[in-house]
């Protein structure tokens, strides 16, 4: 994997082993428990719920640990093509824990593309400097995540397929938990949408929410369109980005 976009595995790990030491205080988390749910990604709060168990941060570092073993199988084989028990053996959990916290093998792999997602994420704040243009903002934005997908710097081309099929197979079987997963990238592009309408930069003649809607499809269906043609030269970021740009400035007159 590249040094600048490694899926973070040890970190999930680490939060892991951090969460447990925590167990030992039930008092404490009782207290923070509701401030602590509110800062999780989407697939961390739908494990702690789904937990039948009382120590719900123990929960999460135990859904951890099997999506970081998924993390790590998904990184050697370039695919989503491992069994439950696979992941269960990796981890060196148990099969009975595992169902648990997951309703079935879609449910780990959403998790596991909700994190993949909340990583790329996570790169997009530190190049986007507040102060600059809204249009300089989207521009960086969408290609942070076009660089992952076709970039000099982008992952082996098997992860990328994967990344491709585990869209369309969550496309098919968990749209709205899909729709969820994306949810960091699109509020994050709608609130520059929003500053853009507010300058006069970004048109105003279209709801910012739809506008956003349109403009966040329309880019991500180009991004998964370069997904399944890794090796291909046909696709590039600035046409794309010359076509959003049209789209987003205000009309003439």
């Amino acid at each position: 994997m590249p040094e600048n976009f490694d899926i973070d595995t040890e970190n999930i790990e680490t939060d892991a082993e951090n969460v447990e030491i925590g167990v030992e205080n039930p008092d404490i988390q009782a207290e923070n428990a509701d401030s602590e749910l509110t800062a999780l990604s989407t697939w961390e709060q739908r494990m702690l719920e789904r937990s039948l168990d009382s120590a719900r941060i123990q929960a999460l570092a135990r859904s951890g640990e099997f999506v970081h073993a998924a993390l790590a199988l998904l990184e050697e084989e370039g695919s989503v093509e491992f069994t439950v028990q696979d992941v269960v053996q990796r981890s060196g959990g148990s099969l009975r824990r595992f169902y648990q916290l997951f309703s079935s093998k879609d449910d780990l792999v959403l998790a596991l593309f909700e994190e993949l997602i909340t990583q790329l994420v996570e790169h997009i704040p530190a190049t986007v400097q507040a102060g600059a243009p809204p249009l300089v903002r989207l521009e960086i934005c969408v290609r942070t995540l076009w660089d992952f997908v076709r970039g000099q710097d982008a992952p082996p081309a098997k992860i990328v397929r994967s990344m491709a099929t585990l869209h369309n197979q969550l496309a098919a079987a968990r749209p709205e938990g899909l729709r969820l997963a994306w949810d960091p990238l699109r509020q994050l592009i709608t609130g520059i949408i929003a500053d853009g309408v507010a300058d006069g930069s970004i048109r105003s003649d279209i709801d910012v929410e739809e506008l956003s809607d349109l403009f966040f499809d329309v880019s991500l269906a180009a991004h998964i369109f370069a997904l399944g043609r890794v090796g291909s030269t046909h696709a590039r970021f600035d046409p794309l980005w010359a076509f959003c740009l049209g789209a987003l400035q205000p009309p003439p007159g």
